[in-house]
């Protein structure tokens, strides 16, 4: 089996049973590579590494590598663009030792907490995207860092009663823009803020995430057209920014409780 999730700046699969590949390369990026089960025969510049218990492997841009795993045997593979933890580096070349520890059950967990984020949401949308890419490099990141805060700003991280001025102007961006395709890249540039950054000091100033507010407004907005307007759900859900209807119909059915024709039903109705 594999599972396969993919953002502009990241690759992570999940792979189980028999399987095995040619030696080759990546030009561009860094890839980690941790057994969650069984054993990887993992060789990587002609050396031979038998991997086993969350005992991971670094493999740095151009360095040539390959794998087998068996029946009874599985792997979450991280690739990550040279360019991907640049934040969390502070722009400094980043160099890891080759072997790595993980803990394979806490791994797992972390990867269907990942896939969900993508899956429940919008998977094409570039601010969903760009959370869930946050979320994975700043994890691995401190795995092979060895240090959990490494790349965090110092600057302490502001509550709801102390709203960060920065945030607020990320807001005004949001409220203006929330019908069209956003990236996390143009909010922390809004922001004044790494990319990194931006996502926690919003979750912490206003209690949900970019992409969980942007949900929140669309979904508004298609609640006052379902009740205003004739215009079809697949018509609304396209206008406010969803890539298509199945990512509309789960926001508002997730949101609301029912589907969009439903409400618009129930509300015509007066029930609502």
């Amino acid at each position: 089996m594999i599972v396969k999730l993919a953002t502009p700046r990241l690759e992570l699969w999940r792979i189980s049973g028999n399987y095995s590949n040619t030696p080759h390369v990546h030009g561009e990026d860094y890839q980690v590579t941790v057994p969650i089960g069984g054993t990887c025969r993992f060789t990587m510049e002609n050396k031979p590494y038998e991997l086993t218990g969350g005992c991971g492997i670094v493999q740095h841009p151009n360095d040539r590598h390959s794998f087998e795993i068996d029946e009874s045997s599985g792997v979450i593979i991280f690739k990550v663009r040279q360019d991907g933890w640049s934040d969390l580096a502070r722009g400094e070349r980043v160099e890891f030792s080759v072997l790595q520890r993980f803990d394979p059950i806490l791994l797992s967990d972390k990867f269907r907490r990942w896939s969900n984020a993508l899956m429940d949401g919008d998977p094409l949308d570039p601010l969903a995207q760009g959370e869930t890419e946050s979320q994975v490099v700043r994890y691995l990141f401190g795995a092979v860092t060895g240090n959990f805060g490494a790349g965090a700003d110092a600057e302490p991280l502001r509550t709801s009663r102390e709203r960060d001025p920065h945030v607020g102007r990320a807001l005004e961006y949001l409220h203006a823009h929330y019908k069209e395709e956003i990236r996390i890249e143009t909010l922390s540039q809004v922001a004044l803020m790494s990319r990194h950054h931006f996502i926690r000091s919003f979750k912490a100033a206003i209690g949900v995430s970019p992409y969980q507010y942007v949900q929140r407004l669309r979904i508004e907005e298609a609640k006052r057209l379902l009740r205003q307007s004739d215009a079809s759900v697949t018509e609304i859900g396209l206008a406010l920014g969803f890539s298509s209807i199945s990512p509309f119909y789960r926001a508002f059915r997730k949101t609301v409780g029912i589907a969009p024709e439903s409400y618009r039903n129930e509300t015509a109705s007066g029930m609502r």
